[in-house]
């Protein structure tokens, strides 16, 4: 038989685990992209040349998508770019949502802005919408990360398809944005500054393309 002393100094042990255990809070953080990178001096510039003038495109209807991921990329952890050749996966600091659905969403909002139309939809798109859709954006993700308190790179190629599938344009746009502090959170703000000027980028090939 089990000392009764012992029986009780077993389940004090286990109450105090199971206390603990509770006491013990997830330590993980999740960002996302946002637009506050439309003040970097380069969005400003591009922002300048927007309204310099450039005709409008009329009620034309935009698709945003597919953003295509790098499978390095294709997962909840932010990756920092540790050396030419290396990453790291970071354990506590995870995006809020699929990475290439935060892109499309910042690049749907800006162009959006730039480009005078009711109508513009992320992918996946079916019926009136997919009938509407006159420019088609689709966008390549060659390298998207960087390290906290240091440089972000943003290489893609995108490109822009009419209505009957044709290519209307192909770009490759690398851009490079750095953190305004150590840490993550200046790091995510500096890959949403990249994300904005790219769709200012996009924008104003869409408002350029003869009709």
């Amino acid at each position: 038989m089990i000392p009764r002393a012992l029986v009780g100094g077993l389940l004090r042990l286990a109450v105090f685990i199971g206390l603990t255990g509770c006491a013990v809070s997830d330590p993980t953080q999740y960002y996302t992209l946002d637009q506050a990178g439309a003040g970097s001096a380069q969005a400003k510039a591009i922002e300048g040349t927007l309204r310099s003038g450039v005709a409008g495109t009329g009620n034309v209807g935009v698709g945003v998508g597919p953003v295509i991921m790098p499978s390095y990329l294709d997962r909840t952890q932010i990756v920092t770019r540790t050396a030419s050749d290396q990453v790291d996966l970071s354990m506590f600091h995870r995006w809020a949502e699929p990475l290439e659905d935060g892109i499309a969403r910042i690049l749907t909002e800006q162009i959006g802005a730039r480009v005078p139309t009711e109508r513009i939809v992320m992918f996946p798109w079916r019926g009136v919408d997919a009938r509407a859709i006159q420019y088609q954006v689709v966008v390549g993700v060659l390298r998207f990360d960087g390290r906290p308190g240091g440089n972000i790179t943003l290489d893609t190629r995108w490109r822009i398809l009419g209505k009957d599938g044709g290519e209307l344009a192909l770009r490759r746009s690398t851009l490079i944005e750095t953190a305004a502090g150590p840490g993550y959170e200046p790091m995510v703000a500096a890959m949403s500054r990249a994300v904005v000027i790219l769709g200012q980028e996009v924008a104003a090939e869409i408002r350029a393309l003869p009709r």
